[in-house]
């Protein structure tokens, strides 16, 4: 065999060594990635902590899991909606984003950690209602009944929590609905901060404050006083002719997903709106995204941020506007209670 031969055939040797090199490495790349875990990271307002950990979490990871053969671990951060979406604009590491409301979103967007023409999805839907006292020995009907003098209300701050904002939309936007005249709306809205003595970062910290006994009263999603009542918290329910119709929502965090957590993070989001994942939120009390849903009570006159104009507009003129101006100076606001003491003979 010459030497012109000999070589010829070692080049297609070569060849074919490399070839079989390179599948062998693609296949078990592929297995790799298909056998190894996912951790996905979920920022969400505060409310939704039971229901994402208890609920939607354990069931999404079984059936990620069972459909892909792979480990899946979703982590969850809880805190107040606006602090939360701060968190994320500063670098928090969030895959995926729950948030109260869709300007919230916006502010991510102007961080350029979502994308601008992505659009958040609607989980569910939950009226705005009071919790007050049980027997309702105040004998609250709805808004306008906040503004009576002399009764103690909390209410969550309008810039951190979600809550806080919607309660401000629900408290002004009621008069809107029901009289037609903006100014009225303003006035009552104004009266009802001024019986406003405690202030909590977010809808579970003005529940607790009420569950140690401050206020007569406030201001808060349904979903969230029902969990409250399912822990046989003391309270009752008050839900106003007039209230504004919640509307919590998901979005991928696309600065910060890899390719292959983000097929994760959208196969979660498409979860929360399926009939299994709506199925776990009825449970814990969120109405599906039209609110129609006959075992929940019935609303008489319901409302959306979009009579108001829309997110934009009704942010900017209540929060951005109104509150740093008209109602912040102005707040009269009590310590918050301390815890009661326990007896000597209960255990610590």
């Amino acid at each position: 065999m010459n030497d012109t031969k000999w070589r010829r055939r070692l080049g297609w040797l070569l060849g074919g060594v490399l070839v079989i090199a390179v599948a062998a490495y693609a296949l078990r790349a592929a297995v790799d990635q298909r056998s190894s875990s996912v951790h996905l990271v979920v920022y969400a307002f505060s409310t939704q902590e039971e229901v994402l950990t208890q609920g939607i979490f354990p069931a999404f990871e079984q059936a990620w899991e069972a459909d892909t053969g792979r480990d899946l671990v979703l982590e969850g951060v809880f805190g107040p909606s606006g602090t939360i979406a701060g968190q994320i604009s500063l670098g928090a590491p969030a895959d995926v984003a729950v948030l109260s409301h869709a300007e919230h979103v916006n502010w991510l967007k102007l961080g350029r950690m979502v994308a601008r023409d992505r659009q958040p999805v609607v989980l569910g839907c939950t009226p705005l209602v009071i919790v007050t006292r049980e027997g309702n020995p105040q004998r609250l009907a709805g808004y306008p009944d906040l503004a009576r003098p002399g009764l103690r209300l909390i209410h969550a701050h309008p810039r951190h929590s979600g809550v806080g904002a919607w309660a401000m939309l629900a408290e002004y936007g009621s008069a809107v609905m029901s009289t037609g005249d903006r100014a009225a709306a303003q006035a009552q809205l104004l009266a009802i901060w001024r019986n406003v003595r405690f202030i909590g970062s977010s809808a579970r910290a003005v529940l607790t404050l009420f569950e140690l006994g401050a206020g007569d009263a406030l201001v808060t999603y349904e979903q969230d006083a029902r969990l409250a009542r399912d822990r046989s918290a003391p309270l009752e329910i008050v839900v106003p002719p007039h209230s504004i119709l919640a509307q919590p929502v998901a979005v991928v965090v696309d600065r910060n997903v890899t390719a292959t957590e983000r097929s994760v993070a959208e196969a979660l989001i498409q979860y929360l709106q399926s009939d299994q994942g709506q199925q776990i939120l009825r449970r814990y009390h969120l109405r599906p995204a039209d609110c129609r849903e006959p075992s929940f009570p019935d609303l008489v006159q319901p409302f959306t941020v979009a009579d108001l104009g829309g997110w934009s507009a009704a942010y900017t003129e209540l929060i951005d506007h109104l509150w740093p101006t008209e109602i912040e100076p102005h707040l009269e606001l009590e310590l918050e209670p301390a815890p009661e003491p326990e007896s000597a003979g209960e255990s610590r």
